[in-house]
């Protein structure tokens, strides 16, 4: 054991003597994270045109006054040849407007908000759910006028609003409002994470040159505890880089980072997967330079697919389906379910659960093609 603990504290003392190995794990993503950790401390809030209709003037306002308890966003009414011109304009983020018929469509079970949207921004994908909440209120109420018939629409959606009772903001454990954290910074700490540890591992080849792997392997040493201990420094390495990065999202940008525990664990899967992906991207590779090309090909390529550069809430369809084969969708899914600070435990325990999975196919191959040294 206390020849694999050597092999450990040489490979990381080793590896963080590089320069480049400390610019990807520490310089790049403080970095990032004071670029974007101050646009997500940006005060200023998106803008939502309500289109007041004067035929139904009343109706509308008290479900204005429901839309507005929504504090992430500011409303403001507005005629509709008005709402046309901000979103064509890309001013608001969207226009919403009640259905002209509400109570036919309330009985029909037909969408009671016209929303128009000039694209689908990361706003849009917040505001989308909170709508679809509020017309599952307004539905809810309407039956309960039905089933009274002592009472109209309008007399109950006022009497709501007075009562101060409607909540629609969701609380964790905590008793901390559920937020939408924003996790861009976090993102590209894993992809300066990817970068460093697969050229840390890819100094095997330069060992495998200068005949230091060969030496290793004909040593005493078994060489399972050779190989464990390359992983376990590279294992070690990226929690001293997510460790610092997270503390510097909760010190100086006040980021909620949920339960601890959750963190420790999860982050352990996510960090044994880069580990398994440098192992293999580095055993395919023939030479170190050729180990670095594929890496940057691979981490670019599968980060912009996973989410790292931008919601996946925004993106067709189509990218969707293709995300769901990129390990980083995964990671960034699970983070997001832990600082939302409420959390699924069964979303958390498919998104381990699939990263174990790459994290095995991705160890085996690296396994089988680490006999050709």
């Amino acid at each position: 054991m206390h020849k694999m603990l050597a092999i450990i504290t040489l490979k990381l003392k080793e590896t963080l003597k590089s320069p480049l190995t400390l610019i990807f794990l520490f310089v790049m993503p403080i970095v990032f994270s004071l670029i974007f950790g101050s646009t997500a401390s940006d005060t200023k809030k998106p803008t939502v045109a309500f289109i007041q209709e004067p035929s139904q003037h009343h109706l509308n306002q008290e479900i204005f006054q429901i839309l507005e308890k929504n504090t992430k966003f500011l409303w403001v009414k507005t005629s509709e040849s008005e709402a046309k011109d901000l979103v064509s304009d890309e001013k608001v983020v969207v226009s919403v407007k009640v259905a002209n018929k509400l109570r036919s469509h309330l009985k029909e079970n037909k969408e009671i908000f016209d929303v128009t949207v000039y694209k689908k921004t990361e706003e849009y994908a917040v505001l989308a759910p909170y709508l679809k909440e509020t017309a599952a209120i307004i539905y809810q109420i309407n039956q309960g006028v039905k089933e009274e018939k002592s009472l109209s629409l309008i007399n109950a959606l006022k009497k709501l609003n007075e009562s101060g009772t409607i909540s629609l903001m969701e609380k964790n454990g905590d008793d901390q409002a559920s937020q939408q954290p924003n996790l861009i910074p976090l993102g590209f700490t894993i992809m300066f994470m990817m970068f460093a540890i697969s050229n840390s591992v890819s100094s095997i080849h330069l060992e495998y040159k200068d005949y230091t792997w060969q030496r290793l392997l004909s040593s005493p040493i078994h060489k399972i505890y050779v190989l464990l201990g390359y992983l376990m420094a590279y294992f070690i390495l990226g929690w001293i880089q997510l460790g610092v990065v997270l503390t510097v999202l909760s010190l100086f940008f006040h980021m909620y980072l949920g339960n601890l525990t959750f963190i420790l664990v999860f982050g352990s899967f996510v960090i044994g997967l880069v580990v398994s992906l440098g192992f293999m991207i580095a055993t395919l590779s023939h030479t170190k330079k050729q180990a670095e090309v594929f890496s940057a090909v691979v981490i670019v390529g599968s980060c912009m697919l996973g989410g790292i550069y931008w919601p996946l809430d925004i993106v067709p369809d189509m990218m969707k389906k293709v995300s769901l084969a990129i390990p980083q969708t995964w990671m960034m899914s699970g983070f997001g379910e832990i600082m939302s600070g409420t959390v699924n435990h069964s979303i958390l325990l498919l998104d381990i659960a699939v990263l174990v999975a790459f994290s095995i196919v991705f160890m085996v191959i690296g396994l089988k093609h680490i006999r050709s040294y």
